[in-house]
């Protein structure tokens, strides 16, 4: 990290501060910073000059007034430790909205992406594990007809699976309901990911007809698996981006809208995320070109008995950091909570 001496962190901070609040290139002679630093215009003007050569503060067009760089701001994120708490309405909402979801663990996710996006005016989004990172609760075969099975597997996030399977003549309701509590007996506990082909022979017995089930079963985990690497993917309040400045340019609004909508690309950009703290990821040092005039705020929830999901904020680069990392960090430890009281 660039060591700056303390006059020059405090002139940092002013400068990235006032200018998240006012959108405006903040000056030497700017009367928020000089009241709260307390010195000449001079002296403000020489600490700017020299944050602008360490290429932290820069120059919008001709104006006197600077504005944070990427790389300013990604310093003053590295060294702000504090962060400022939730308003006590605000945990309220928070609760009651994740403590009024039921039963069903997807409705978690989602009402958490709308109470983050309410409280901090930025677009939200929620991401749950694929089914591949998930782990097996039980299977469920249910006799249709004479010859098809619905197939359902229930995972510890919740999610339920289902599939029809064809079946050979002569299988009866009790043959499926004794495969079924053997297989969930001796399989419960497994990740998806590792219900392979052999382990799932093993498990079911060497019966002809449980063979052809177990070919069934294993095309169907591997395409949904393959499918389900993403899991489900909540996003809220996107038009949030429209009241900020920088997304008043068309084209620049759009090629952000239209990342949020594609999920696949979106489960990519938020797989980076580290599964332990708040991870912060700034302008350009996002990798997906879209996201490059925009900052990501996320942190991990343990959804189940220990696969991760994510809970963050999508917002531009002039954001309101220390109040971002505050939000994503309650509604993920809340999130936790509430999903660890459904199990």
């Amino acid at each position: 990290m660039v060591q700056l001496d303390e006059r020059k962190r405090a002139v940092l901070s002013a400068v990235v501060e006032e200018y998240t609040r006012s959108a405006e290139p903040v000056g030497s002679e700017h009367p928020v910073v000089r009241d709260r630093l307390r010195v000449s215009p001079a002296t403000i003007r020489s600490a700017m000059a020299s944050l602008e050569e360490m290429g932290l503060l820069t120059h919008p067009h001709t104006s006197a007034g600077r504005v944070p760089t990427d790389r300013g701001y990604r310093l003053y994120v590295d060294m702000t430790s504090d962060v400022e708490p939730l308003s006590s309405p605000d945990r309220q909402a928070i609760r009651r909205r994740l403590d009024d979801v039921g039963a069903e663990p997807t409705g978690a996710a989602g009402q958490a992406a709308r109470v983050l996006a309410s409280v901090t005016h930025y677009p939200s989004v929620v991401a749950s594990p694929g089914l591949q990172h998930q782990t097996f609760r039980s299977l469920h075969l249910v006799l249709v007809g004479t010859r098809r099975a619905l197939a359902v597997i229930a995972t510890n996030a919740g999610t339920l699976q289902g599939r029809m399977i064809e079946l050979p003549e002569g299988v009866e309701p009790d043959d499926l309901e004794r495969l079924s509590q053997a297989i969930t007996r001796r399989l419960e506990g497994t990740r998806v990911a590792d219900l392979t082909h052999h382990r799932l022979e093993q498990e079911i017995g060497d019966a002809s007809w449980h063979a052809l089930l177990v070919e069934e079963l294993k095309t169907w985990l591997r395409r949904e698996g393959s499918r389900g690497a993403a899991g489900s993917i909540h996003i809220e309040g996107a038009m949030h981006l429209l009241r900020e400045p920088e997304f008043r340019r068309p084209e620049l609004a759009t090629q952000v809208f239209e990342l949020l909508e594609e999920a696949s690309a979106l489960a990519d950009v938020l797989a980076e995320a580290p599964r332990d703290g708040v991870w912060i990821s700034i302008g350009t040092e996002n990798r997906r070109e879209e996201l490059q005039s925009c900052s990501l705020v996320m942190a991990a929830f343990t959804y189940g008995d220990q696969t991760p999901g994510t809970v963050g904020i999508v917002g531009p680069t002039r954001m309101r950091y220390r109040q971002a990392v505050g939000a994503v960090r309650y509604v993920a430890e809340r999130l936790s909570q509430t999903l660890r009281a459904l199990e």
